[in-house]
């Protein structure tokens, strides 16, 4: 698998789905899904930072747009 820091947010998503599924079905051994584990905290991790900036950016928008909206 790529690196994280260079699959696109859809990418991430989809793996972390795979994971998901992969501790749903339990049938690997639990050394694995333990690294599965792991690298599924990751994903996540990283998905929550990137929607956390991208809802500051769309506040910072939303905000710029309404003040220039009030000094038309």
């Amino acid at each position: 698998m790529k690196q994280k820091s260079t699959l696109s947010f859809e990418e991430q998503f989809k793996r972390l789905e795979e994971i998901v599924e992969l501790l749903d079905s339990g049938d690997a051994p639990l050394e694995e899904l333990l690294k599965i584990f792991e690298e599924g905290m990751q994903l996540a991790k990283s998905l929550r930072e990137f929607l956390s900036k991208a809802e500051q950016k769309v506040i910072e928008i939303s905000g710029k747009t309404k003040v220039e909206e009030e000094n038309v």
